[in-house]
């Protein structure tokens, strides 16, 4: 279960302090697929930095399995994250002189962490295995968010969090994508936190927030 309580965020301009969030509480389920609807702009990035811890806050707590690591240093973090967190980001953070392979195996290599699936496995699963030695930046846009999700599910975390996984894509492939992580979350049983602005893409999920009154509520 993630766990956030009473997470103020804010910001400063030359004219005056706003406040992003203020004392927002909110748990989510352990092995859930859930979907926080957003309208673009409105700060969703932020919500799932914060729940990864990769922005600074006015006031927090959070715990992932009653493990609280708000008191955590800056490589305790780091480790915590690698272990415990992957990512699908709306731009991909693909490294376009590299090839597929080499992209899907930089965690792993980096970090010295196990694998959950081979890179031949995990390509299969995203309908990209004869990609494995093209580079990046030979890759559609379409093609690009799938070496993303396998870059995401190489190893097995407890939690992914997706920032609008099928933001660029077309409709057809947007729902191509949510098969793919449906199918995924089903195998792996890590818990899903996606952000998106899009009421069907959101419907993919088990469940669907909304922010109100800074709390999430159940759509």
């Amino acid at each position: 279960m993630i766990t956030l309580k009473n997470i103020s965020k804010s910001f400063s301009t030359d004219w005056k302090k706003s406040s992003l969030y203020k004392d927002l509480n909110f748990s989510i389920q352990e092995w859930a697929f859930i979907a926080i609807l957003w309208k673009s702009g409105c700060w969703k990035t932020t919500l799932l930095n914060m729940i990864a811890w990769l922005v600074w806050f006015d006031s927090w707590e959070i715990s992932v399995n009653e493990s609280n690591y708000s008191q955590l240093n800056n490589e305790q973090l780091t480790k915590f994250r690698w272990k415990n967190m992957s990512f699908i980001f709306q731009q991909f953070q693909l490294i376009p002189n590299l090839t597929v392979q080499e992209n899907i195996e930089l965690p792993l290599d980096i970090n010295n962490i196990p694998s959950a699936y081979s890179v031949e496995e995990i390509l299969k699963k995203v309908w990209l295995e004869d990609k494995i030695h093209s580079y990046i930046y030979n890759l559609s846009w379409w093609e690009q968010q799938r070496v993303a999700i396998a870059r995401a599910f190489i190893w097995k975390t407890p939690i992914l969090l997706a920032d609008e996984p099928t933001g660029n894509l077309d409709e057809k492939n947007a729902i191509n994508i949510m098969n793919i992580l449906t199918d995924l979350h089903k195998e792996t049983w890590n818990t899903i936190v996606m952000i998106t602005h899009d009421t069907d893409i959101a419907n993919f999920a088990q469940k669907t927030y909304e922010l109100k009154n800074n709390t999430l509520h159940l759509v």
